[in-house]
């Protein structure tokens, strides 16, 4: 008899047909779902910004199967799709557990022809699939649902965006379930870079829900703890997730070692608040002198709001590692978030034949993972066994996911800083008497994702990068899976997208790498990432004066056992390494382009403060005076730079000629920046030590970018609801910074407080209605104006008014001191902010400006239903490229 059987006959209870039972320790089931599935699809993609064709008629929600009805769809035959029934693929079931998974394909769509016109892109789709769950009992039970590889479902006409699209399984979202059935509705997407694009283009779900008894839960399982080195703890950070069940908010008010052997101490943010259903990361700090005990005890104490006992936990146990510190180990420490993030680390062993000078300090080899991966696996943490004794820091980060939080880019970028940091941290905690740590020097390396990684941290980072090996990497986003099937526009509204992800359009940026030797790698058989784009970058280098070293590797498909130790990547780590003293310096003749980003850092020392417009590239044109020390700048699109402290390889500028007209004499200070240079109105340029210009008023360093500039938070996250209407959404916006990110957000109910009163990290603020006349601030270009819409100030001074309708929303960055930023999310109503509430950044590719009006048209529309969209100059004044309807 098979499991789908055996689960069956398990039941001894009368179930509603095509039902799966899960029994209780008696005959009885608790939990079941729907053996049989409505399916309708396949429609065109453009999901996370909406683009919902069955919107147009209420939703998928208010649809019900029939099997002759028909839907409009550019994907099929005669241009409709019509309702089918599918089945569970498989099922599995124990006491208080069920596991489903959903096959779905749809064989009547000619895939390989649309494949051969419009390549991946035409194997990304979007469907819906309606099925249910049942509760057999006569009491309500808390629930917790797992939802693999969705991102918004609907559960009882209730919608809940965000789901768990990478099948992480942080952050479930926790039901109260009345007894008998509940209708679920699960959109399927379709994304080739998580399910590939070869062969039919199916889409497998994954659900799992158990009866829990609610109140704190404890995932023990995925304690995050240091290994130990030698008798020591590499390092004396810790987290542990934590998650609410119940009905009740719960401070976590402790947590301590249950004996002496270790001493355990909480960080900063104590008591830790759980909302309903919330999970939390909980940092806290372990040290002992030696490491008398591999095994450790940990328990927490904790209240339910509204009650006055203290409750204890039952003991958290588990065992440290032992290692080395010449073999690959983790390492914890704290992400700016305020969370606790891990690396493996791989020490320079003792006997490297370097030739080393006495105190002389080795570079650090970084190697970024690919998508999927945990840095801690074998595949990872063991990826450079092979290469042996070379002289370099090894370190693989982890980003915070095993998609690197957002491919290494603003999220995962402060890892890799943190990351890098850490490592003279290990070399105190673990009293290491081996060579040191240049924390300045960094050959970055990557595979597929962790390539694409190196290109984005080459690219921004020249300065430091002293060699790089993008191996299997994309080139962009854009030039993966093409946006050409996504839903036509304005052509404005596509060019103002555009520009919200120039910083990753690594195409774009290659002037910079100029200089920095660079060995790429690819399979030439490799169907995950076509050898297209490491040619494309080989070209592309080549045209901007510089050259890579490009092997491609005959027969080779994407992954093979040794890709990053092949005998062309050996030799360039070993001779870029042992000559990594001795890079070449400055050249003589150079070019700098650089977006507006925060992750931007400098190039020969020239770190660009500001742009005159954030809707395009900024570039300098340098050419160096070997006997003046005289530089010569041409700039394009320049307000405002300075000059960092760097060692010049005797090029040091002594006066810069900017623009062919201002000649500047050069002030240096090797602690603070001490002089800028700006660009006036008459194009003129002067000089200036004046910092007054770094306030609110003006936009600059952390705050550049889009809207995923509230990735760069330094400390936890502060989720603003104003109301019952918006806490439930605030929930949801928790759920998914943590589920795609690890972030740590604390959820705050019906605050008044102004944000500038809120210490610590970045703020994201929720209003429905009339709430957000608050809004209204001196200066600031949009404005919530009662009784009346939203208001949008222009560039030109003008202000364009969206009156109030139902499904308005709106959602954009505000300034707060030390560079600190705030998100607002506000509707004309409960659909109005939900949809504007799908903008907050959670997966990477999707382009989101700093400002966004919605209609409730975009349910359906996608981008084209945006009554306005665009970005913020340096003194948060929207930009002449912004679009406003």
């Amino acid at each position: 008899m098979g499991m789908f059987a055996q689960c069956l006959a398990w039941a001894s209870v009368a179930l509603a047909p095509g039902m799966m039972p899960l029994q209780e320790q008696s005959d009885s089931p608790v939990i079941s779902i729907s053996n049989t599935w409505e399916v309708l699809g396949p429609f065109q993609i453009e999901a996370t910004w909406g683009a919902d064709p069955l919107e147009f008629f209420g939703g998928f929600r208010s649809l019900r199967y029939h099997e002759e009805s028909t839907y409009h769809s550019s994907l099929a035959i005669n241009g409709t799709v019509s309702w089918s029934i599918i089945e569970l693929h498989s099922m599995s079931c124990s006491s208080l557990e069920i596991n489903a998974n959903l096959h779905i394909h749809f064989p009547n769509i000619d895939w390989d022809f649309a494949r051969a016109v419009y390549g991946w892109a035409a194997m990304q789709y979007q469907a819906w699939a309606r099925g249910q769950i049942s509760i057999h009992t006569d009491k309500p039970q808390a629930v917790v649902l797992h939802v693999d590889n969705v991102l918004e479902f609907w559960i009882d006409n209730e919608p809940y965006f965000g789901g768990d699209y990478y099948a992480y399984r942080k952050a479930p979202l926790v039901l109260t379930l009345e007894p008998g059935s509940h209708k679920i509705e699960i959109r399927l997407i379709r994304d080739v870079r998580v399910m590939g694009g070869i062969g039919m283009p199916s889409i497998e779900i994954k659900l799992m829900a158990y009866v829990s008894n609610g109140g704190l839960a404890i995932s023990e399982e995925k304690l995050l703890l240091p290994e130990v080195i030698n008798g020591r703890l590499a390092s004396n950070l810790a987290a542990l997730p934590l998650r609410n069940e119940g009905q009740r908010w719960i401070d976590v008010l402790s947590i301590d070692s249950v004996d002496d052997l270790f001493v355990v101490s909480k960080l900063k943010g104590f008591p830790l608040s759980l909302a309903p259903g919330q999970s939390r990361p909980l940092a806290f700090s372990v040290s002992a002198p030696n490491v008398r005990s591999r095994r450790i005890s940990l328990v927490l104490t904790y209240r339910i709001q509204e009650t006055v006992d203290i409750l204890r936990s039952t003991p958290v146990i588990s065992e440290f590692s032992l290692k080395n510190a010449t073999e690959p180990h983790r390492v914890t420490f704290l992400h700016p978030g305020e969370v606790v993030s891990y690396a493996i680390l791989k020490a320079p062993s003792v006997t490297t034949d370097s030739g080393l000078v006495t105190g002389q300090s080795l570079p650090i080899l970084l190697n970024l993972h690919g998508a999927g991966l945990e840095a801690d696996s074998d595949q990872v943490r063991h990826m450079l066994d092979s290469v042996l004794d070379i002289p370099a820091w090894i370190l693989f980060p982890t980003g915070m996911t095993p998609w690197s939080g957002d491919d290494w880019h603003t999220w995962g970028f402060t890892d890799i800083q943190a990351a890098i940091a850490a490592i003279s941290t290990w070399i105190k905690a673990t009293n290491w008497a081996g060579p040191d740590v240049d924390l300045n020097r960094i050959l970055v390396s990557g595979h597929s994702n962790g390539g694409q990684g190196t290109w984005f941290i080459s690219t921004h980072c020249p300065d430091i990068v002293f060699a790089a090996a993008p191996i299997s990497g994309y080139s962009s986003i854009q030039a993966y899976v093409p946006y050409h099937l996504w839903r036509e526009s304005d052509p404005r509204l596509g060019a103002v997208l555009q520009s919200s992800l120039l910083s990753y359009r690594h195409e774009l940026l290659v002037a910079n790498l100029a200089s920095i030797p660079i060995l790429q790698q690819h399979g030439s058989a490799d169907d995950n990432v076509p050898t297209y784009h490491s040619r494309r970058m080989s070209l592309l280098l080549s045209q901007s004066n510089w050259t890579s070293d490009y092997v491609e590797l005959r027969n080779k498909g994407h992954w093979f056992e040794g890709v990053m130790t092949t005998h062309a990547l050996q030799r360039f780590y070993n001779i870029s390494l042992r000559n990594a003293g001795n890079v070449a310096g400055i050249q003589p003749r150079f070019t700098f382009v650089m977006p507006s980003t925060g992750e931007m850092g400098s190039r020969a020392g020239i770190v660009v403060d500001q742009l005159l417009s954030p809707d395009q590239l900024g570039k300098i044109e340098v050419n160096i005076n070997q006997t003046s020390s005289e530089w010569t700048l041409k700039t394009s699109n320049i307000l405002r730079f300075h000059f960092s402290a760097k060692e010049w390889d005797g090029l040091q500028p002594k006066h810069v000629l900017i623009d062919s007209t201002w000649s500047i004499f050069v002030k240096y200070n090797v602690s603070k920046v001490s002089q800028w240079f700006i660009r006036e109105r008459n194009s003129s340029w002067i000089s200036s030590a004046d910092r007054s210009w770094q306030s609110e008023e003006q936009r600059y360093g952390a705050q550049l970018g889009s809207l995923d500039a509230i990735l760069r938070s330094r400390g936890r996250f502060l989720v603003r609801s104003s109301s019952p209407t918006t806490l439930g959404i605030a929930s949801q916006i928790a759920r998914n910074l943590y589920q795609y990110f690890g972030a740590d957000s604390e959820i705050v109910r019906f605050s008044i407080t102004h944000p500038n009163q809120f210490q610590g990290g970045s703020i994201i603020s929720l209003f429905v209605g009339m709430e957000g006349a608050s809004l209204a601030t001196d200066g600031y270009p949009i404005s919530i104006k009662e009784g009346k819409g939203v208001g949008v100030r222009d560039a030109s001074g003008d202000t364009r008014l969206y009156p109030f309708e139902d499904g308005l929303g709106a959602i954009f960055l505000r300034p707060l001191p030390e560079e600190r930023l705030e998100m607002v999310i506000w509707g004309f109503d409960e659909s109005g902010l939900r949809q504007a509430t799908r903008l907050v950044p959670m997966l990477t590719g999707v382009g989101q400006p700093e400002f966004i009006v919605c209609s409730k048209d975009t349910a359906w529309k996608g981008i084209a239903g945006v009554l306005a969209m665009g970005s913020f100059d340096h003194h948060w004044n929207v930009s002449y490229a912004s679009f406003l309807s």
